[in-house]
């Protein structure tokens, strides 16, 4: 099962309902994708890349845009062709947007054509790419030429906290695996790669994570399961495309026939604002987001729009940092709120979330005062958790270190 099969068993069913709306929040009333809409214009631009691009074997396209409506269709034209789509934030530091692409060594990459200009200007000096460029709609395809030139990202700040022999390891191992080639499936020419995507390096060098669809599929399925998802609900695209949180947003609401909800960057900066077009205008009922984005609203709004006791949430999940402590949480509710909150948790390695724990109604309406850490929880559907003690062997209980696979 791949996620364009999901989507395409939705939108069998639910053809003529509304797919994607982007809501710019200004004057403009809001735009709709139907689920019909979707996949005609996913399938155009599927056709278009099979026309001009030569994958000789890998197939890796970059998708270098701001959200948008057409979004969700272009990453689903994408993966149709097949071929993975790599995700590149304009607003992202071109040096570590560039080391990206050369590792990946992207041979082709979508722009949006109102983000022509930015991606020249940054780009330019470090890449040689086809003056003959191909346009499709609102996209531009272009042709990459990397120049003999090495992306060196020891001159940024954050390289230089890293010690020498760590870089020396990594070297190592990856000189070793180019040495037995044999030993390692290359999933690029299986054509069975979704998604391609970068660690942040706040732990280390950013590293390339290529993820199969039978890695992420899993992911879909469960939280579809445990969300209890419908072709009624509604859910934001909270993550940016470069975060894989954003894959799980986009693929839980439109493999179940529901609806997803754009705004721009912008407005995810403006809590007020945010509040409204989610909770009022469009009456969201799924939300996945960092406890970052949450406490942007601040305990005041959170308690009155976010979780009060009318609101239109079913369902929160907070992953992708420390889970908000027990009071906190309870402060954040107002009387007779009856949304679902879970605490999921990841690794990009292992896309996109490996845990899960609904926090039980009877710990969030407890007047006792409790100030324990929440639980990672229990796997979810296609991953292996352990816990391995420091010589590696596992254990049962005590202390450890937690391993994940899938």
């Amino acid at each position: 099962m791949t996620l364009q099969e999901l989507v395409h068993q939705a939108a069998s069913i639910y053809s003529d309902k509304i797919a994607v709306c982007f809501d710019e929040c200004n004057d403009q009333p809001p735009v709709y994708y139907t689920y019909k809409n979707l996949i005609s214009a996913a399938s155009e631009l599927s056709n278009f890349l099979l026309l001009h691009c030569d994958f000789q074997g890998i197939r890796e396209i970059g998708l270098y845009c701001h959200p948008g409506i057409n979004v969700p269709s272009w990453i689903l034209g994408i993966i149709q062709v097949p071929a993975a789509y790599a995700p590149i934030d304009p607003d992202s530091p071109p040096a570590l947007s560039t080391h990206f692409m050369k590792k990946c060594n992207l041979k082709y990459i979508l722009v949006e054509k109102q983000q022509i200009n930015k991606f020249k200007s940054s780009y330019e000096i470090l890449l040689n790419y086809d003056t003959l460029t191909v346009e499709h709609n609102d996209l531009v395809l272009f042709r990459l030429y990397w120049k003999n030139i090495e992306v060196n990202l020891m001159e940024n700040d954050r390289r230089e906290k890293y010690e020498k022999d760590k870089v020396v390891n990594s070297t190592s191992s990856e000189k070793s695996n180019e040495e037995k080639p044999e030993e390692h499936m290359d999933v690029r020419l299986k054509h069975c790669l979704a998604y391609v995507l970068h660690t942040s390096g706040t732990t280390g060098i950013p590293k390339i994570v290529r993820v199969p669809h039978a890695c992420i599929v899993p992911n879909i399925q469960h939280f579809r399961v445990l969300f209890e998802i419908t072709q009624e609900d509604v859910l934001f695209l909270a993550s940016p495309l470069t975060f894989d949180p954003s894959v799980v947003e986009i693929f839980v609401a439109l493999s179940s026939g529901a609806s997803l909800l754009i705004v721009p960057t912008s407005v995810k900066v403006l809590p007020s604002k945010l509040a409204a077009v989610l909770f009022s205008r469009h009456r969201v009922t799924i939300l996945q987001a960092t406890p970052t984005l949450l406490r942007r609203f601040g305990s005041q709004l959170i308690k009155s729009t976010v979780l009060s006791a009318s609101t239109s949430l079913r369902a929160l999940a907070l992953g992708g940092e420390a889970f908000p402590s027990l009071t906190v949480l309870k402060g954040w509710r107002e009387v007779g709120n009856r949304t679902q909150i879970f605490n999921v948790y990841g690794i990009t390695e292992v896309s996109s979330w490996a845990t899960f724990y609904r926090i039980p109604e009877e710990i969030l309406n407890s007047t006792l005062k409790c100030e324990l850490p929440i639980q990672l929880g229990f796997p979810l559907l296609g991953t292996v958790v352990e816990v391995r003690d420091t010589s590696g062997f596992r254990i049962e209980e005590g202390t450890g270190q937690v391993f994940l696979g899938c």
